[in-house]
């Protein structure tokens, strides 16, 4: 049997186990590797997300402007009820606006009166803004105001009514429980209203007279305040009135002495059916003399229709009292 060299024979080489330290490098760097790049990619994003949440944003929005005025005067004209405001903050603290935080202030109680050019600078405007959110500027960055000396009246009252009663009758008078009304405002648009509306009041098929409680009075200018803006009303209504001619009515005087002429012609006003019903001799003059020397003519009449006719004229106008 030959022999064999036991340098000459190939021995196979038997693999190092992996140290701790390669096996933690693999693990980390080398399984799994499409998972860990998901992660990475996801906190990339979450880190620009939240970075671009602190970076400041620039916003512009409508505020209500609200003007301070001083307590003696009014502010005549129509300054815009609106203005754009910059606003300069971070994201979230921008989210936290409320309609609340959307409303300047602006005080112009140091103005007298007259027109004047109010700037809207950081040192007069005022608003109520989260932390961290910063006024940059307004546009228009300048309103006209005019200021005026704030003053009261009283008017006339203007009343109101609307459709028609029934048919024959008519309304003969609204008699309100007062005849002004107290307002206030600027100097030049109170001297301007010449009286105050009250709401409209319906007599559509009334037949009769009719009272109305607590009728508001309507100025539509809106500078203007009613300070006793509520009223009572009463609504006339009765028979359509018609006109009728009386002669050979009965004259005297109040004193009794003879006057001339002894009869006279009245034209009296009323309702169709009392006129109708009225003769001559019910109807008197009574005839007294003025404070200027001349005379002057009632009527006197029965007392059940005394208040529903009207006398419209008397013929002769003048009586001579002999004593």
């Amino acid at each position: 049997m030959p022999f064999q060299d036991i340098d000459e024979t190939d021995v196979p080489e038997v693999p190092r186990p992996p140290t701790a330290f390669e096996r933690g490098a693999r693990k980390i760097f080398v399984e799994d590797w499409s998972l860990k790049l998901l992660a990475l990619a996801i906190t990339l994003i979450l880190w620009f997300a939240v970075t671009g949440q602190n970076q400041p944003l620039t916003i512009r929005t409508p505020v209500q402007l609200n003007l301070i005025r001083p307590s003696n005067l009014d502010i005549s004209n129509d300054p815009p009820k609106t203005v754009e405001v910059v606003l300069k903050g971070s994201r979230p603290n921008l989210q936290r606006l409320s309609p609340l935080d959307l409303v300047a202030t602006v005080d112009v109680s140091d103005h007298a009166a007259g027109e004047r050019i109010i700037r809207l600078s950081l040192d007069r405007v005022t608003m109520q803004l989260p932390d961290g959110v910063k006024i940059e500027s307004f546009q228009p960055s300048t309103i006209p105001v005019r200021l005026e000396p704030r003053v009261e009246r009283q008017v006339p009252i203007e009343l109101k009514t609307e459709g028609k009663p029934a048919d024959g009758y008519e309304v003969y008078g609204i008699i309100p429980a007062r005849m002004t009304v107290r307002v206030r405002g600027p100097a030049s648009r109170i001297e301007a209203l010449q009286n105050a509306q009250t709401e409209t009041i319906s007599v559509s098929g009334r037949k009769e007279s009719f009272t109305v409680s607590r009728v508001a009075i309507d100025i539509p200018d809106q500078k203007i305040e009613v300070l006793d803006p509520l009223v009572d009303l009463e609504i006339e209504v009765g028979e359509k009135r018609t006109e009728k001619s009386f002669g050979g009515v009965a004259a005297r005087s109040i004193s009794g002495v003879e006057i001339r002429p002894a009869t006279a012609e009245v034209t009296l006003s009323g309702p169709a059916s009392v006129l109708a019903e009225l003769r001559s001799e019910d109807v008197k003059v009574v005839v007294h003399m003025s404070t200027t020397g001349g005379s002057v003519a009632g009527l006197d009449l029965p007392p059940a229709i005394k208040d529903r006719v009207k006398l419209l004229s008397v013929r002769p106008s003048q009586f001579s009292l002999f004593r």
